[in-house]
């Protein structure tokens, strides 16, 4: 059985690309994200009397799964946005909302050639994920420097206000807080002692945030397509908000994205202190170590949401997709992880 129908999609695709005559030689589904669907497809058409040969990338939105409700355009109009602004990230073609082209909304892009990496992978004797030490350093400059120019660009002129602007003060710190609440509260989880105790400690101790930046929100080695050694295009956005960059310097130095025991480096790929030292110096930013501490908190009530939204959607047999429901399995996980950074808040 085909992954897409053929005969509905070839045409759509013929009139998209310009062409005559679009036969579709090969398709598959990518199993990298948890997430969107993604599918990539080796088209071939006539244009201008010539036969062209192309592989372009499908993201769709899912019936259900971790980041539900899904809206594919606003992934769409944030890389759309992008371009042009020096961060890695694929070319966009278009954005289809009519379900009856594919069943659900979905956007086109380029395919980028190259790999990403599995957080399971294991190379050598110290389980290290990228184990060429030459090819860690050229990732590493890529990954940081990519960080520093999504914070930097200016997301007004971009037309990326439409994600929100929580204002200045305590509103980006208390709008996630809100958001990652309600998320958990849809998925039937919010009732939990622990989940309201760590909202109400993220409400009162919400941080000052001078400068409202562009915030990935899943920002991570596995979430980046890469080739020869380098970086070639940043994964992922379905989390992007406005907001405080240090969520995003949290995010990179979580313990679920470090290698382990002996290295322990942020992102299999270099240890915590080089990473905040390197990112302030090519930033311009000083990082508040005291605001990683709340972010930490907020970190962890987003996996709780991520996680309970993925065990709501397994439960209710929204995805035939199994990845919901082995994510799910990770929930008394979260909560731990979640107890343990709140208990350090309360102490503090």
């Amino acid at each position: 059985m085909a992954i897409v129908d053929d005969p509905r999609l070839a045409p759509y695709l013929a009139k998209k690309l310009g062409g005559t005559d679009l036969s579709i030689r090969k398709e598959w589904q990518n199993t990298e994200g948890w997430s969107m669907e993604t599918f990539s497809l080796a088209v071939e058409y006539t244009k201008d009397g010539e036969r062209v040969a192309q592989e372009i990338i499908l993201r769709r939105e899912p019936p259900g799964g971790l980041l539900e409700p899904y809206d594919s355009s606003t992934e769409y109009r944030i890389l759309s946005a992008l371009q042009g602004t020096g961060v890695d990230i694929p070319k966009t073609f278009w954005y289809e909302p009519d379900p009856a082209v594919f069943d659900r909304p979905f956007y086109a892009m380029e395919k980028v050639d190259g790999e990403v990496h599995f957080l399971t992978q294991s190379d050598d004797p110290n389980f290290r994920l990228i184990p060429d030490d030459e090819e860690r350093a050229s990732l590493t400059e890529d990954f940081i420097a990519n960080l520093v120019r999504i914070h930097a660009c200016d997301w007004r002129s971009l037309g990326l206000d439409f994600l929100g602007d929580p204002g200045p003060g305590k509103g980006a710190a208390l709008k996630q807080t809100e958001y990652w609440s309600d998320v958990i509260e849809r998925a039937g989880f919010r009732k939990k002692p622990l989940v309201t105790l760590a909202v109400n400690w993220l409400r009162n101790n919400a941080p000052e945030t001078d400068s409202v930046r562009l915030v990935h929100g899943d920002y991570r080695t596995g979430n980046f397509i890469y080739k020869d050694k380098r970086i070639r295009a940043i994964l992922d956005w379905e989390m992007t908000h406005l907001g405080d960059p240090h969520e995003d310097i949290v995010y990179v130095t979580g313990s679920l994205w470090r290698s382990p025991p002996p290295t322990n480096w942020v992102c299999h790929l270099l240890p915590e202190e080089e990473f905040l030292e390197r990112y302030e110096e090519q930033s311009g930013m000083k990082i508040d170590r005291e605001k990683l501490e709340y972010f930490q908190v907020l970190l962890d009530l987003k996996a709780v949401g991520i996680i309970s939204t993925a065990a709501n959607a397994f439960a209710r047999n929204k995805t035939p997709d199994l990845k919901p429901g082995a994510f799910a399995t990770l929930l008394d996980l979260a909560y731990a992880g979640l107890a343990q950074h709140l208990n350090g808040g309360l102490k503090a």
